[in-house]
């Protein structure tokens, strides 16, 4: 049996087939749409999501875990000896910090597991392929200590590439003005973003959302490191994501492809029909 249960965020857009295939418990986010609260993985899924998104004319906003749900969900690992919480960047949501004042107070009432927290520095798949990562070093007896020890060695190392196919979500956001906006659709521009340091980046901007896939599909062929674990996700534009993953493939016949779809923490921000590809490099 592992030591150590390895614990993440729901925005990590872990599905629950995931974790039960690699032993990884999901603490729950929250997203509000007006005067309605849903906990992620609970009582929302992606495909419910993106039907929310097209019925409102704004953007929800996303809560981290409080401490209730936090400690509730550490209290289901009493029996190991370590708990590892790995969490979304400190830059972008304060889970991390919420976990560690979770886990203080768990280590003064006298709770049995140490529990240590990482901040990932990342979000989505950057942050489910760490996670994926420690809960296989937790199933071969590795300690909290050594899983954090490997993943400061792998996590500058994440590629998270993702392709906006419509501005609309950026405009309702406010992160881009309606005027910019209303031009760079007429002009077919179409954003890159990457995720750097903690943050979402502009990387690039192309000329059409086929240009835009090219391009992050290229990053794949000069940056990745070939074999691995890859995720082609989607925020429901499911062929896109197998035309995606058929590129992959055709460049790294050995690599392990996994199409999922992208969830509440960028899919809120990305909008209907992205595509995002995560990659160690």
């Amino acid at each position: 049996m592992a030591k150590c249960r390895v614990f993440t965020n729901s925005v990590s857009d872990i599905t629950p087939e995931i974790a039960s295939e690699y032993g990884i418990t999901v603490i729950p986010d929250v997203v509000i749409f007006g005067d309605r609260e849903y906990q992620t993985t609970i009582d929302i899924d992606p495909p419910k999501l993106y039907q929310l998104l097209r019925q409102v004319d704004y953007l929800p906003t996303t809560s981290h875990p409080n401490p209730y749900i936090y400690s509730t969900c550490f209290e289901t690992a009493s029996d190991y000896e370590e708990i590892l919480c790995i969490n979304v960047s400190s830059r972008m949501s304060g889970s991390m910090n919420t976990a560690s004042l979770t886990a203080a107070t768990l280590a003064e009432e006298g709770f049995g597991p140490k529990i240590y927290t990482y901040d990932s520095m990342q979000v989505s798949y950057g942050l489910a392929y760490q996670v994926i990562q420690a809960a296989i070093l937790a199933r071969q007896g590795a300690t909290a200590r050594e899983i954090m020890a490997e993943l400061d060695q792998i996590r500058d190392r994440v590629g998270v590439y993702f392709c906006m196919s419509s501005l609309a979500n950026a405009k309702k956001g406010g992160r881009i003005g309606e005027v910019k906006c209303l031009a760079a659709d007429l002009m077919g521009i179409r954003p890159v973003l990457t995720f750097r340091d903690g943050t979402v980046k502009e990387l690039n901007l192309t000329r059409g959302f086929d240009r835009a896939l090219e391009r992050v599909a290229k990053y794949y062929d000069e940056r990745a490191k070939k074999g691995g674990m890859v995720f082609v996700c989607h925020a429901n534009n499911e062929p896109e994501a197998l035309r995606m993953r058929e590129r992959v493939l055709n460049t790294d016949p050995d690599a392990q492809v996994r199409v999922e779809w992208i969830g509440v923490a960028i899919g809120v921000y990305t909008g209907e029909g992205a595509i995002g590809l995560i990659f160690q490099e």
